[in-house]
């Protein structure tokens, strides 16, 4: 995948040249198995449109309790202006901080955040027709950018042999990823983790089809 056909917020994530590294790492694991490894990054699962409401919720709040409208009313001007004013201001702020993740993660329950992102892995493992592998050798890769979440999910052949806990090392590789502020690493360091545990049960076949593409996928 090209720079500059990612969005802004993938490209401040990835850096210039992370979605050729996560690339070359698939080609690199799929040497070695048949497992089609799908890397997904998503800006975010939840839904988050209550979040401007909450803000500005919290902001009125701050103002009434430092009775912000009487302090300024004694600069001069009438009070119920000077409140109109506060109300006006929190308003505008609650739409600025709205948009930061990290105010988007803090005002969104954990439980939420957990559930929405499973099941944005489940719809996108169908939507990116991993289940269509002639051998059910599909595994997903997912980041969800906002809430700090990975999620790996694999299809059948390969839950028959794998048991899911194993899976928590690739999750957690990503998350670190993240949080070190380079998530090309995290998810390159899971792929070829990926492959290390996949090439034994599933090993590459002189007559080996690649049925996904080995990209990096980005969607909102």
């Amino acid at each position: 995948m090209v720079m500059e056909e990612l969005p802004s917020w993938a490209r401040s994530v990835l850096g210039n040249d992370g979605a050729e590294r996560i690339e070359s790492a698939i080609a690199d694991a799929e040497s070695r198995t048949s497992g089609e490894i799908v890397p997904l990054l998503v800006r975010r699962s939840s839904t988050v449109g209550h979040v401007p409401l909450v803000s500005f919720a919290l902001l009125l709040l701050c103002v009434f309790l430092s009775d912000l409208p009487a302090h300024l009313a004694e600069l001069g001007g009438p009070y119920l202006a000077w409140l109109g004013a506060c109300w006006g201001l929190a308003g505008g702020l609650a739409l600025g901080v709205s948009r930061l993740d990290a105010v988007q993660r803090l005002l969104t329950p954990r439980i939420d955040q957990m559930r929405q992102v499973d099941l944005r892995a489940q719809l996108e493992f169908y939507e990116l027709e991993m289940s269509q592998t002639q051998d059910r050798t599909g595994i997903l890769l997912l980041v969800s950018r906002m809430e700090h979440r990975a999620v790996v999910l694999a299809d059948h052949s390969i839950a028959e042999k794998l048991d899911a806990k194993v899976w928590q090392e690739l999750v957690d590789l990503m998350i670190q990823g993240v949080k070190r502020g380079d998530l090309a690493a995290g998810m390159t360091q899971a792929i070829q983790r990926c492959g290390e545990l996949l090439s034994p049960h599933f090993p590459i076949a002189s007559d080996d089809i690649n049925e996904l593409r080995d990209h990096l996928v980005v969607k909102e």
